[in-house]
């Protein structure tokens, strides 16, 4: 990973199921643009170097720029890999309107992978074609409607769903254009092989096992569901796992970015097995704001990137050394603590980004 923000023209390889895509800084800001690359293995510099920019033509767009203001302050994913810098193709970074962060460019790629590659050709007729009742989300959740519906409905794109599976897995493996699906109160066994999903929200329930296809890319947890046990292509490395809760499911030893959220103390002993993570987010939404058993990130021996939000019950001890570690944020520290943290990373090859500072204890 890079220690710091790119420059105008720096080159990432981003790892994709299957091989790598790539993208470039463009501008200041920055500005950033996917390439219209994809190999089985990393390339190298000058492979790149007459790669013209991805435009998107998948579902609805026509020929979009991929070219976007990266928002925010965070820093590319930690585990793409900067090859070096090009020459910017003719007509990059001037004039960029839209505006995204840094993982939509990897989930374009992956976005127009899917419908070149992955995707049925009737399906994707279909879907241009567009006949029938125009929508996006099918809510299934309530009376009335069915999943007989999806055979009208060749642009829908996401499915909310309630209860057993009553055919939820055959109907999504036969519109493989359904991508997102919500599944409220789901069975204690959870099967979605077969199918073409990107996105699973879960709620409520209480899920033992959950198998995932291998196009999945995110799986949302909310704070009434947990999973204890998940099945995913390479041990989860291609997904990203966000769950309203601190209860960590089995299975996922390959995951590189995680999002967990919790209630007064969060424990990350269950992170222990996670070798490969690389970005960790952590919220607290009530007091004390305190992360407990932090001793077993120190065998995550690959985690650069964190961000801490809520975490008052945190001091410059709290966090052992983690070698690989480059950028830290902290929204939400009492000042006594504030202090002695940057004195602690005042030396370290670490960005350090504290924000939200108290002067004293709070109720939150």
């Amino acid at each position: 990973m890079t220690d710091r923000m790119p420059n105008v023209g720096d080159v990432a390889a981003i790892p994709l199921r299957g091989g790598y895509g790539a993208c470039q800084v463009t501008g200041l800001g920055p500005t950033a643009c996917a390439l219209d690359w994809f190999s089985t293995d990393l390339p190298e510099l000058d492979r790149l170097a007459s790669c013209p920019p991805l435009v998107l033509d998948h579902h609805a767009l026509r020929g979009q720029s991929t070219e976007v203001n990266i928002v925010g302050d965070e820093p590319p994913p930690p585990w793409w890999t900067w090859l070096g810098q090009l020459t910017l193709a003719p007509g990059l970074g001037t004039r960029v309107g839209d505006h995204a962060d840094w993982g939509w460019l990897a989930t374009q790629i992956a976005a127009q992978r899917r419908w070149d590659c992955d995707l049925p050709p009737e399906a994707r007729q279909a879907y241009r074609a567009g006949t029938g009742k125009a929508t996006t989300l099918l809510d299934l959740t309530a009376d009335g409607s069915a999943l007989t519906d999806l055979d009208h409905l060749p642009r829908c794109t996401s499915l909310a769903w309630s209860g057993p599976d009553r055919g939820l897995r055959a109907a999504l493996a036969a519109h493989p254009i359904v991508g997102d699906l919500t599944w409220v109160e789901p069975p204690p066994d959870v099967d979605l092989t077969g199918t073409y999903l990107t996105r699973l929200r879960l709620s409520g329930g209480q899920v033992r096992s959950l198998r995932l296809p291998p196009g999945m890319a995110t799986l949302k947890l909310d704070d009434d569901a947990p999973v204890a046990a998940v099945s995913a292509a390479d041990d989860g490395r291609w997904l990203r796992l966000v769950a309203d809760h601190a209860w960590m499911p089995r299975g996922l030893t390959g995951l590189r970015d995680l999002e967990l959220t919790g209630d007064g103390t969060i424990s990350v002993a269950g992170l222990a097995d996670l070798h490969d993570l690389r970005r960790l987010r952590l919220t607290w939404r009530s007091a004390p704001g305190r992360l407990t058993d932090a001793a077993a990130l120190a065998s995550v021996s690959r985690l650069a990137d964190i961000r801490l939000t809520g975490a008052y019950g945190m001091t410059d001890r709290t966090l052992p050394e983690l070698p690989s570690l480059r950028w830290l944020a902290c929204a939400g520290l009492y000042r006594k603590a504030a202090a002695a943290i940057e004195n602690r990373y005042r030396d370290a090859d670490v960005r350090l980004d504290i924000s939200d500072v108290e002067a004293e204890w709070r109720e939150y």
